[in-house]
């Protein structure tokens, strides 16, 4: 899949590291199922990182190990991981990351 990669969204944990808050989308070109998981989370006003599992050996092997033997895979900034198009799930994480960016934000 050719879609750009978004910039990792950031902010600041208790510690004041920094947290991640983007959700990462594991792909690869021709994914049909990639791509409506992709618009999906464009509909919903959520920008995605994208991997190309063809192009990047070490993160086709982690999804390997993790038991997943299709794409897309999707990570969420919370360590929830599924496979498939499911837009059930894009709706509540995306959700999730909206609601977290607002406890985020400067008050």
């Amino acid at each position: 899949m050719s879609a750009p990669t978004a910039t990792p969204d950031t902010h600041a944990t208790e510690s004041g590291a920094p947290a991640m808050s983007t959700i990462t989308m594991y792909s690869k070109p021709g994914c049909v199922q990639c791509r409506a998981t992709a618009r999906g989370f464009a509909k919903a006003g959520v920008a995605i990182d994208i991997i190309d599992v063809s192009t990047d050996p070490t993160a086709a092997a982690m999804l390997t190990d993790w038991g997943y033997l299709s794409v897309p895979v999707i990570v969420t900034p919370d360590g929830q991981r599924w496979a498939g198009h499911r837009p059930d799930r894009i709706t509540d994480a995306a959700r999730a990351l909206r609601e977290d960016n607002l406890a985020c934000a400067p008050h």
